[in-house]
């Protein structure tokens, strides 16, 4: 029991003086979280940026709007979505996309499928589903 003692008293000191050497060096070694944002903390939102990405996202039809990416997670599916002036945008079910506010309704493994509310030439509303598809495999190797 004594040996242990005196084993944790050098290791101690030994730890202690290898600190106090390395502070003298220009603090290398020491972290101080003084004037650097919390990494914790969701960043704010100016709501200019915000208007601009619901403005981009509804600009224009869901049809010039391209799948890039389907992510499956065990808290729901997400995708990748790019719109015509390259802009990515990621959503999940249930949100509403293009100007007809097309909404996510599933999720599958290639493609995604949106329902979208139309109204006819008598005024009559009916819901339409259209299809976003991941592009093919063999467009890449080119």
């Amino acid at each position: 029991m004594m040996n242990q003692q005196k084993l944790l008293l050098l290791l101690f000191t030994l730890g202690s003086m290898a600190i106090a050497d390395g502070a003298s060096d220009k603090n290398v070694g020491l972290y101080s979280p003084v004037g650097k944002r919390d990494p914790f903390q969701i960043p704010k939102m100016n709501p200019r940026d915000l208007a601009s990405a619901a403005d981009d996202l509804f600009k224009y039809p869901l049809e010039s709007f391209q799948l890039r990416a389907i992510l499956k997670s065990a808290q729901g599916s997400q995708i990748l979505l790019e719109d015509p002036k390259g802009k990515n945008h990621v959503l999940q079910e249930g949100d509403a996309v293009g100007r007809g506010r097309a909404t996510i309704s599933r999720v599958l493994e290639r493609e995604v499928i949106f329902t979208e509310r139309v109204t006819n030439y008598l005024g009559v509303q009916n819901l339409t589903e259209k299809t976003l598809a991941l592009p093919a495999e063999d467009e890449f190797s080119n």
